[in-house]
């Protein structure tokens, strides 16, 4: 059995199932979809958005690609210098993760998101890996999975290429769940408990959101500019919190272990600052999201 993380923190985020907005609930591909792609107000701006994405996981083909020869050559240090690198693409385009949840899974799934943990033979992707080489020291081990992870991006990009699976109010759920979950469960959960890479996660993440609000700014604009000027300030105080923790020209970030309780706070504070904003947007947009300010 496997979690839905997206529902549960739509579910969280406005306080019980009772609640959730009636979107929330309906997933890509199902007969009562909210949003037909073709009578979405906003189809202009998903198409954008998806374009970048699309880049994206083309960037990650190679870099995964190259994980796997890293892997198979023996060295830890290359195989987790490859699997550094070969994080940020992903964790931009999972903003979308409720339109591919099977890729994502496969991709991206934590053990908490599986009955057993690390013992079910469901758990693989980024997170097997991630255990093996920085927790196990193992370097052969993750050549299976690492060969997996392969076909699940090239999977990935087919799930891209969906039209019909995306829309705006998906969407937008997707850019506010995303961000919801960097602070409330990414930051006290340590997305990358053993490479400590979590910050280059969080800054992946901010990067991928906004870059899926950008499409939709100059609408917002038009209807509140102060909404607008908020979001994209919102996203310029995430962004800098944390760039005094990375080194130009290097994709590693400094351990998030080194950060103390003040430092992490400030990140938690700048996070829930972007994603009260983005609410704020798809309210001015009339674009219904199962979720509150």
């Amino acid at each position: 059995m496997t979690i839905n993380r997206r529902t549960i923190l739509q579910i969280a985020a406005v306080g019980g199932l009772g609640t959730v907005a009636a979107s929330s609930l309906i997933r890509p591909g199902s007969s009562k979809e909210l949003i037909a792609a073709a009578r979405d107000p906003f189809a202009a701006e998903v198409d954008q958005g998806l374009r970048y994405f699309r880049q994206q996981a083309q960037v990650q083909l190679p870099l995964v690609e190259d994980l796997v020869k890293a892997i198979r050559s023996g060295n830890l240090e290359n195989a987790k210098d490859a699997y550094v690198k070969a994080r940020p693409p992903y964790e931009q385009i999972e903003t979308y993760a409720a339109s591919f949840e099977e890729t994502d899974r496969d991709i991206d799934a934590r053990p908490s998101a599986f009955d057993g943990g690390e013992d079910n033979p469901e758990f693989k992707g980024f997170h097997r890996i991630e255990v093996l080489l920085y927790r196990e020291g193992k370097v052969k081990p993750a050549l299976p999975f690492a060969k997996e992870l392969v076909e699940s991006v090239k999977t990935l990009i087919k799930d891209l290429d969906q039209r019909q699976n995306f829309n705006s109010t998906l969407n937008f759920e997707g850019m506010i769940a995303l961000a919801t979950e960097v602070v409330a469960k990414k930051i006290c959960g340590e997305e990358e408990t053993w490479s400590d890479q979590s910050l280059l996660i969080f800054s992946d993440n901010w990067i991928g959101i906004f870059s899926q609000y950008a499409p939709y700014s100059p609408r917002v604009a038009d209807k509140d500019p102060s909404v607008d000027q908020e979001v994209k300030a919102a996203y310029k105080a995430a962004k800098g919190k944390l760039k005094p923790y990375f080194t130009q020209g290097e994709v590693a970030a400094q351990p998030y272990s080194s950060l103390d309780i003040s430092q992490r706070k400030d990140i938690v504070d700048v996070g829930y600052r972007f994603r009260r904003a983005l609410v704020r947007a798809a309210k001015v947009l009339e674009i219904p999201v199962g979720f509150e300010v």
